[in-house]
C-alpha cells in the first residue's frame, strides 16, 4: 500500500514540478504543493526504507542518498526560478536526477508493483 502511495505522489511530483518549473507566472502555489509532496516522500520512503533494506541495503542506501540529492537539486531549481535566473541545464540535470532516482527505486523495490 505504501508502494502505491510512493508512486501516486511520485506522478504528482512530476506534474506539480513541471507546472512551477514551466509557468512564467503563478508557479508559487505549484512550488508549495510540491514541497508538502515531500512530507508524504519522507513517511512512506521511510516505511518501505526498512522493507528494502533487508532485501538489498546498499540500492537502499542509494535510494537514500539520491532522494536527498534530488530535494537539493529540486530546491536550488526553486530558489533560480524565484530569482529569474532558471536554466536549461538546470533543468535537464533536475529530470536526469529524476529519472536516476525511478530508476534506482524500481531496482531497489525488485520491480514491484509492476513485475
Amino acid at each position: 500500500m505504501y508502494l502505491w502511495i510512493h508512486l501516486i505522489f511520485a506522478i504528482l511530483l512530476i506534474v506539480l514540478v513541471s507546472l512551477s518549473i514551466f509557468k512564467k507566472k503563478g508557479f508559487m502555489p505549484y512550488m508549495m504543493i510540491s514541497r508538502v509532496t515531500y512530507l508524504v516522500f519522507i513517511v512512506t520512503g521511510s516505511l518501505l526504507f526498512f522493507k528494502a533494506y533487508d532485501r538489498n541495503p546498499i540500492f537502499a542506501i542509494l535510494k537514500v542518498l539520491a532522494a536527498i540529492m534530488f530535494i537539493g537539486l529540486l530546491e536550488m531549481t526553486f530558489a533560480e526560478k524565484n530569482k529569474g535566473r532558471i536554466t536549461k541545464g538546470m533543468i535537464i540535470s533536475l529530470y536526469c536526477a529524476l529519472i536516476l532516482l525511478f530508476i534506482i527505486g524500481f531496482i531497489t523495490a525488485g520491480g514491484r508493483p509492476f513485475v
